[in-house]
C-alpha cells in the first residue's frame, strides 16, 4: 500500500507503518481491533504499540475501561526526518573537512535499472545551479524516451535552475526535438555526423564529477573526483576549438 510505504519513507518500519496507519483509520482502538484492520497477530499488536508510544508518535487513553491508544498527527513524523537532517546538515561541514583530510581518492558510484539512472541523472543537481555541463551526448529512441518522460522533469529543472549544456551529439533524427528546443534550455551543441559519432552512451562532464550514462542497458557510473573532472575538461576544450 502506498501509505504504507510513506509512513516508512518517515522511519516507521513495515509493521509500525501498518499499526500506525489502522489507528489513522480507526481513530482509536485496542490491540484486537488493531490486530483485526492491520492483519497483524495480536501479541505482534502489543509489542509495537508499545515501541510507538515510547518514541511517541502514539499514546494511551488515560481512564479507559481497557488498553486504547490514539495516534498523533503525522506531522510528528515529518518533524523527526526533518530534525535528523538539521543535524546532517550541521554535521556536514565536518564530516566534509574530515574527507578533505583524508586525500581526494576517486569515487566510482554505480547504477542500475530506471531509477538507478534517474537517481544518477540528478546527482549533485543543486550544486550545478547557474553552471555548465560540457559533454558527448548519445541518440535515444522511443522506448528510452517513455521511460524517462521525454526527460521533461530534468529540462525543466535544468532551464529553472539556470543549468547549462555544451557539447557534441550525434545528428541523428532521435535527437531533432532535443535541437528544436535547444535555444530554450541554453544548449550549445554542435552535431556530429553519425560515420564519426554515434555513441549510445553520453559523457557529461560537471564541476567535479563525470557522469557516464548507458540508457540503452539501464546503467550509469559517477566518477566523483576533481583531478579526472579537470582533465576531462582539458581534453573537451581541445576538441571543442577546433569546431
Amino acid at each position: 500500500m502506498e501509505l504504507e510505504k510513506t509512513l516508512q519513507s518517515l522511519g516507521l518500519r513495515e509493521k509500525e507503518a501498518k499499526v500506525y496507519l489502522s489507528l489513522l483509520k480507526l481513530g482509536r482502538g485496542s490491540a484486537q481491533s488493531i490486530s483485526s484492520d492491520s492483519g497483524l497477530k495480536r501479541p505482534t499488536v502489543y509489542v509495537i504499540l508499545e515501541e510507538l508510544k515510547k518514541e511517541g508518535v502514539i499514546y494511551e487513553v488515560p481512564k479507559s475501561s481497557k488498553k486504547l491508544y490514539r495516534p498523533l498527527s503525522p506531522e510528528i513524523l515529518l518533524e523527526r526526518v526533518e530534525k535528523k537532517v538539521r543535524m546532517v546538515r550541521k554535521a556536514l561541514p565536518q564530516i566534509e573537512a574530515m574527507l578533505q583530510k583524508g586525500g581526494e581518492k576517486p569515487q566510482a558510484i554505480y547504477f542500475e535499472g530506471v531509477k538507478g539512472v534517474k537517481e544518477a541523472l540528478s546527482y549533485k543537481e543543486s550544486e550545478m545551479i547557474g553552471k555548465e555541463f560540457i559533454g558527448f551526448w548519445a541518440k535515444t529512441n522511443p522506448v528510452i524516451m517513455k521511460e524517462f518522460d521525454n526527460y521533461t522533469s530534468r529540462n525543466e529543472r535544468w532551464k529553472q535552475k539556470n543549468i547549462k549544456m555544451r557539447g557534441f551529439a550525434p545528428a541523428d533524427s532521435s535527437l531533432t526535438d532535443f535541437r528544436n528546443s535547444d535555444k530554450e534550455f541554453g544548449r550549445e551543441i554542435i552535431e556530429l555526423p553519425l560515420e564519426k559519432y554515434s555513441s549510445d552512451i553520453a559523457v557529461e562532464i560537471g564541476e567535479d564529477f563525470v557522469r557516464f550514462q548507458d540508457p540503452v542497458n539501464m546503467h550509469a557510473l559517477i566518477i566523483d573526483n576533481p583531478q579526472i573532472t579537470k582533465t576531462m575538461k582539458e581534453i573537451f576544450e581541445l576538441i571543442w576549438v577546433k569546431y
